[in-house]
């Protein structure tokens, strides 16, 4: 892929400070984990996000209007950093949003596959990649899942190369493999692109790398999880492992898996791991080392496309950590379960 051709663009980091300073800060989610759900929505009224909220706020209530409103609100703020921004960052930031196609792709995928009327799906789409609000509309509209893997292969992929993945969800029942073809269709892609990025964004290339080598892991414990063997595990992975990836898929019991695991996660997490066989607490802290990567690339580097990435990345985190808590809220889980799931 051909090396992309950054400098330094003062007006747009300029501006992306300006947006960072909106970011909610440690003591705002301190104060919403001791806020009622109505309270929350509240705080949100008086926030960044109540343009979003007063726009659906005739129609819907509640959480389905917090939901509805902050995709919105994350597609507006893609879409602002967008148009301040150069040729060259706008090709960055594509790619990086292709992570919204991925979203949508799996969540009309899943709203097939489990009968969810239409609006609901609709509700839950963020139509800020290259699948616009019309593809997508289209697209909710399948008869079936074949339907919309065959009207996707128009815009994506070609339907045939879904092959085994497929005819295990005809014989099966099951969209596993299908998720798991379009995830490592997008960070095979990512992988790729991360090669064409110059010193520059070298911050940003170490966060896509260790992005992938999470979701690698990840992908490896839930296959070991279902008893699917080495070789088969191998054709998984998302571009070169490695080395830390190429140990997991060798290691023979769960408690060797674990000890691997010891330099990326808490011992709460191992725990969970080895006793439970849960991998949640796993993803939980992949998550908070990302997040603490992210400080490095908003920080580090303040006049290079880092900060950008890195403010996306932070933004994305933001939304996923309202739209968990207020969904707790509604199901009054206890405040311990979602300290552990927020990632600050």
């Amino acid at each position: 892929m051909k090396q992309l051709t950054l400098g330094k663009y003062p007006y747009t980091y300029a501006r992306v400070s300006v947006m960072r300073s909106f970011l909610l800060a440690k003591d705002d989610y301190h104060k919403l984990l001791k806020m009622s759900l109505n309270e929350i929505i509240s705080f949100l009224q008086n926030s960044d996000y109540k343009r979003a909220i007063d726009e659906f706020g005739v129609k819907y209530s509640g959480v389905e209007l917090m939901e509805m409103a902050l995709n919105k609100h994350l597609v507006n703020t893609w879409n602002k950093l967008k148009s301040i921004s150069t040729k060259e960052l706008g090709i960055l930031i594509d790619k990086y949003l292709e992570r919204a196609d991925l979203w949508n792709i799996k969540t009309v995928l899943r709203g097939l596959h489990t009968g969810t009327s239409q609006e609901v799906v609709a509700s839950m789409l963020i139509p800020a990649g290259q699948l616009s609000s019309q593809k997508l509309e289209a697209l909710i509209k399948s008869d079936s899942i074949e339907d919309f893997l065959k009207k996707l292969g128009v815009i994506r992929i070609k339907f045939e190369s879904l092959g085994s993945a497929f005819e295990a969800f005809k014989s099966k029942n099951t969209i596993v493999g299908i998720e798991n073809f379009f995830d490592r269709e997008y960070y095979n892609r990512l992988s790729k692109f991360s090669k064409s990025i110059p010193s520059e964004g070298k911050l940003f290339k170490q966060f896509l790398e260790a992005e992938i080598e999470n979701v690698n892991i990840i992908n490896i414990l839930r296959l070991k999880r279902a008893g699917m063997d080495k070789r088969e595990a191998q054709a998984y992975i998302i571009g070169k492992p490695s080395a830390l990836v190429k140990k997991i898929i060798a290691a023979e019991n769960k408690e060797e898996t674990a000890k691997l695991l010891s330099q990326k996660v808490s011992e709460q997490a191992l725990r969970n791991f080895t006793n439970n066989n849960s991998i949640v607490g796993v993803e939980i802290d992949f998550g908070k080392n990302l997040l603490n990567k992210t400080r490095l690339l908003l920080h580090q580097h303040p006049l290079t496309v880092d900060v950008i990435l890195g403010y996306m990345f932070a933004k994305e985190i933001e939304v996923k950590n309202l739209k968990m808590l207020l969904k707790s809220r509604q199901l009054s889980l206890s405040d311990e379960f979602i300290e552990q799931q927020i990632l600050i």
